[in-house]
């Protein structure tokens, strides 16, 4: 019977390790990689997005794919407090208002362009109207954001946050971690 020679019999241990480290260099450059360009995460302290982000949660964010589709009314999204790309101080709202619309708060009700906008499948009660309360036309490149709880939310009702423009935004939160067991995918 013949002997069968393998791939690996002939090579000495330090060349088989050195092979090793250079498939592992890969795999975590080919991880920086996607963590750097196509996903970031970041981290949420405050109760504004509960029920659907718990306090405390790491959430991914799609960079890539959603700069390349248009931001929708509902999209939870992941933007930046000063519109600089460097920093890396996310705050993460959902969608309420899309660029050239009307949005005003009245008595907890969101009106866009004159319509109530049913927004209790996302968000609490609204308690207060912020700068909202004036009707406010957003800009073509402009958002207006609030927390699913408003009541905790800094948002865009706040003066220090107003609409978000498009450069601002980040991307669009997508999975959301607390630990190893608790998990979820954003809607």
């Amino acid at each position: 019977m013949k002997r069968k020679i393998y791939l690996y019999e002939n090579r000495g241990i330090f060349s088989r390790v050195l092979e090793m480290l250079a498939e592992l260099a890969v795999v975590a450059a080919l991880g920086l990689f996607l963590a750097q360009y196509l996903f970031l995460s970041a981290s949420t302290a405050s109760k504004s997005m509960e029920p659907t982000i718990e306090p405390e949660s790491t959430v991914f964010v799609d960079r890539i794919l959603y700069n390349l589709t248009d931001t929708k009314r509902f999209d939870v999204i992941a933007f930046s407090r000063s519109g600089e790309p460097e920093d890396r101080d996310f705050l993460i709202r959902r969608v309420i208002g899309l660029p050239g619309e009307e949005i005003r708060i009245s008595k907890g009700i969101v009106y866009v362009n004159g319509k109530e906008l049913d927004v209790s499948p996302y968000t609490s009660e609204i308690t207060s109207d912020g700068i909202a309360g004036d009707a406010l036309l957003l800009g073509d490149d402009e958002y207006f954001v609030l927390g699913d709880m408003p009541a905790n939310s800094e948002d865009s009702r706040s003066s220090t946050i107003g609409a978000v423009k498009r450069r601002m935004i980040a991307g669009k939160a997508w999975f959301a971690v607390r630990s190893a067991t608790e998990f979820r995918i954003i809607h």
